[in-house]
């Protein structure tokens, strides 16, 4: 039995706030706060990962109950997979919270953590949802050129998320860590090798910046270029299989891609909200090719499943999230964005304007700024997209084309580091999602209603 005391005695292993530990330490500990990923009413998935191999046990228990009652499950961190694992574990309550411990070894680690898991299936509550992209984790370039900052956001994330009346997860939508070109103080490039790939996961998974965040809430995640491979990075990146194993190690997400279409494509449902995660990199071509119809973002089968997902979907409100801006406007080419595959897009729209997906949200990032676009097609209900960027990476500034784009609100454009949150709330026919965007510090810059369950003769949520 882990008691409380062994637990303080052990407090070492994890420094106050969940930083990082030396990878010097004579026996195995926790290179980062564990990460509880995908819930469901009866299940959730959690991340952890050792600076060695060893065999670990989680401890969980209901936090109303006592730790002399906690059960347990014993799992194997092995070097083939970096010393990491995502365990599931099963047969929880429903909307319960939980509180775990880990042993290394036999050891406490001196870490208490928590979890919970959703409403029962037919329930509907209020929760809410955080998000953002972009998260360089330095001040500087490989060259010495400025680039992150600003790094107290993820604090600030992480106090609002504690104080939050609301039940809540993390959706980190792309760029969530940054594989660096060589540079003048970086002499090989993180995707020079699979090697230098995996060295980079791990030490920006156990960046002190982030610990509080990471145990503050559950966490989901979609990838963009940057935790691809390089920079504008498509289907032609060498180490793409390496990429996708890595990414699906790191993050508890529910299982991705399938035997015949790997991928990080997945959806999970959330009392009335489901969530639809796409992989704009897997199946790309490139972005400055030529337009055609045959130029894709996301491929032929990822769409259909898209397409069948959304026109199968039973729940109130239909999230799309996706790394790469989708209703940004700009020549072929010419910032990243769904603009330069107008094809698919076109066809994909026009389907929307036939389908009339009630409910329908799409959530992005990439751009180091924030937009929010808005979709109104003849007869269909208006679609709002909240692209969400940057947390800590350089600040861009709109430019004058996308400025003129007709699609964006240009009242809620920010051109500051912020995050985003989603909050769904109502009973009944009254339910309705509102978005609202943070700066750095916490401080609120708008809120805006995106969806609800009902629309006016506009198509408009109300």
């Amino acid at each position: 039995m882990v008691t409380r005391r062994r637990m303080l005695q052990a407090a070492a292993a994890i420094p106050a706030g969940g930083g990082v530990v030396g990878f010097a330490a004579t026996r195995p500990v926790l290179t980062s706060s564990p990460i509880a990923g995908h819930f469901t009413h009866e299940s959730v998935r959690l991340w952890l990962q050792s600076s060695r191999a060893a065999a670990a046990t989680i401890l969980y228990w209901p936090d109303k109950d006592k730790e002399e009652n906690a059960r347990r499950i014993d799992i194997q961190l092995t070097e083939n997979s970096a010393c990491a694992v995502i365990a599931t574990i099963a047969g929880l309550a429903a909307n319960t919270h939980y509180r775990f411990t880990v042993t290394i070894d036999d050891a406490p680690t001196g870490l208490m953590r928590s979890f919970r898991t959703a409403p029962a299936p037919g329930s509907t509550a209020d929760f809410r949802v955080y998000i953002g992209s972009c998260a360089y984790a330095e001040a500087m370039s490989p060259n010495g050129n400025p680039y992150g900052d600003e790094f107290h956001i993820f604090d600030a994330m992480a106090d609002t998320v504690r104080d939050d009346r609301l039940p809540h997860f993390m959706l980190w939508l792309g760029d969530n860590l940054y594989f660096r070109p060589k540079g003048l103080f970086l002499a090989e490039s993180d995707v020079a090798s699979v090697a230098r790939m995996e060295a980079r996961y791990r030490d920006v998974r156990g960046l002190s910046m982030f610990q509080k965040l990471f145990a503050a809430t559950h966490h989901y995640a979609i990838w963009d270029d940057h935790d691809f491979g390089p920079n504008d990075s498509d289907k032609s990146f060498k180490f793409k299989f390496d990429a996708l194993r890595l990414f699906k190690q790191y993050w508890p997400n529910p299982e991705m891609g399938s035997t015949a279409l790997p991928g990080t494509w997945t959806k999970f449902a959330h009392q009335d909200a489901e969530f639809f995660l796409l992989d704009d990199r897997y199946y790309r071509d490139a972005e400055n090719d030529p337009p055609s119809e045959s130029k894709t973002m996301f491929g032929t089968a990822q769409i259909a499943w898209l397409k069948k997902s959304l026109r199968e979907s039973r729940a109130v409100f239909k999230l799309v999230a996706n790394g790469s801006q989708l209703l940004s406007d700009h020549d072929n080419g010419h910032h990243s964005g769904w603009h330069s595959y107008q094809a698919e897009r076109d066809a994909f729209l026009a389907w929307l304007a036939v389908e009339k997906i009630p409910g329908l949200v799409f959530l992005s990032g990439d751009r180091h700024n924030t937009q929010v676009f808005r979709l109104a097609q003849p007869g269909a209900p208006t679609v709002y997209e909240f692209s969400c960027s940057p947390l800590t990476s350089r600040l861009s500034k709109l430019d004058r084309r996308e400025r003129a784009n007709p699609r964006l609100v240009k009242e809620m454009a920010v051109e500051k580091r912020n995050f985003g949150t989603l909050e769904f709330s109502g009973v009944g026919m009254e339910r309705k999602l509102v978005a609202r965007c943070f700066d750095s510090n916490g401080k609120l810059l708008w809120k805006k209603l995106i969806a609800s369950a009902q629309t006016n003769a506009m198509g408009e949520p109300f």
